[in-house]
């Protein structure tokens, strides 16, 4: 949709040097130059000239910048696709979270697996998700406002703890 706007802004400014070539090849040259009519507004060509080279630049970093993000979306892809071919379905939140707290994710991993098998619902009564967190103790994350059922909180808060030195409140791992 972009690409189509800067080559509509880019037909607008041929069109507008062509038809100012043409008046100055009629004679129209010097100071008698006429308006183009724009809607809503009269801009003489030269003073149009600025304002549509500046919306083609615009229209070229919206263009550069929409091709950058779509690159760093598949890259994206590419790692979480790789992420869950190593570790399941929770792996690219595993790597997210390693990343986020410089952390593991195959140590994150392996006490995940320990504590539920990988169940974000798993409950033994005391305590409860992907890692068995004891409600005072995922209260004190800074996830305990999220459902302490929650997989995406539960692997943060984990990655987070560990961070903070608390990795050895898990007997698995």
């Amino acid at each position: 949709m972009r690409y189509v706007a800067m080559v509509v802004v880019f037909g607008l400014l041929v069109v507008g040097a062509g038809v100012y070539s043409a008046q100055s090849a009629q004679g129209a040259a010097s100071h008698d130059r006429r308006l183009i009519e724009w809607p809503g507004r009269e801009n003489s060509i030269t003073s149009s000239i600025p304002v549509l080279k500046t919306r083609m630049d615009q229209a070229r970093l919206n263009y550069v910048t929409l091709k950058q993000v779509e690159q760093k979306q598949q890259e994206q892809a590419v790692k979480n696709q790789a992420a869950t071919e190593q570790f399941g379905e929770w792996g690219p939140y595993l790597v997210e979270a390693a990343e986020m707290y410089g952390q593991d994710p195959a140590a994150l991993y392996r006490v995940m697996i320990c504590e539920s098998k990988g169940d974000s619902n798993a409950d033994n009564g005391v305590c409860k998700g992907l890692f068995q967190f004891n409600p005072s103790t995922w209260a004190g994350t800074p996830f305990g406002d999220q459902s302490i059922f929650d997989g995406q909180a539960q692997i943060k808060a984990a990655a987070w703890m560990w961070s903070q030195g608390r990795k050895g409140e898990w007997t698995c791992g």
